[in-house]
């Protein structure tokens, strides 16, 4: 992987509802837009794009099955690295602030 595609992930990571997205794709394994509609507290309409952008970075990938669309991780070490950090620190965060 080169820097170029380090700061792509990075850009595209930097929006919290994408940021969102991930870390519960990341804990779900695999789930729908409606499941993710609800965690997020936000439209469909907002949400779709969110998930184009991760999806057209090829972070996510989408699968359908009938009229619902599940979304999981792409298979990306840096990417998983990178949440795993990003979890610990959270983690560590409401520990000292509690």
């Amino acid at each position: 992987m080169d820097l170029q595609r380090v700061a792509e992930i990075f850009k595209v990571l930097s929006h919290p509802t994408r940021l969102k997205i991930v870390l519960l794709l990341k804990e779900h394994g695999r789930i729908c837009v409606c499941e993710l509609m609800s965690h997020l507290n936000t439209t469909q309409s907002n949400l779709s794009q969110h998930l184009t952008v991760l999806r057209l970075t090829g972070l996510v990938e989408s699968q359908r099955t009938g009229n619902m669309i599940h979304y999981r991780l792409a298979e990306n070490e840096f990417l998983l690295h990178l949440l795993n950090d990003v979890e610990s620190f959270l983690t560590k965060e409401m520990t000292l602030s509690e």
